[in-house]
């Protein structure tokens, strides 16, 4: 299904400035939960444009945002390429899923050698 504008309860953004141009989807009281991340667009890197400043103080005036230095997280664990399971454990929090179905769902879904790193990563996101 298609979700119209004005109308998801929640948005999971893996940087910045996707938060910032998916956010007119978001419910009034609807959550924002965002990687702490900033990756330059092409327009960007050749200077046709500038990266907006304060994007997530300025989205925390009129959404409920909440972040987590997604990133530095999975590197900690060892593999950057957990980055999903951190935010999915922030994310978590706000949705109406007992914390053992998603580890359960972690363990179905990932690589079985994946599986542990995954849950683990999970729970340092629900953590935060």
């Amino acid at each position: 299904p298609v979700v119209e504008e004005g109308q998801a309860d929640l948005i999971i953004a893996f940087e910045r400035l996707e938060a910032l141009r998916y956010a007119h989807f978001l419910k009034k009281d609807g959550v924002l939960v965002v990687n702490d991340c900033r990756i330059d667009p092409m327009t960007v890197t050749i200077g046709a444009r500038e990266y907006p400043e304060s994007v997530l103080e300025n989205l925390a005036k009129t959404h409920t945002v909440y972040t987590i230095e997604g990133n530095k997280a999975a590197a900690e664990l060892g593999n950057s390429k957990v980055l999903n399971s951190v935010v999915l454990g922030l994310a978590a929090k706000y949705l109406p899923f007992d914390k053992e179905d998603w580890l359960e769902t972690i363990a179905t879904t990932v690589p079985p050698k994946t599986v542990a790193l995954n849950q683990e990563a999970f729970k340092k996101g629900f953590q935060s």
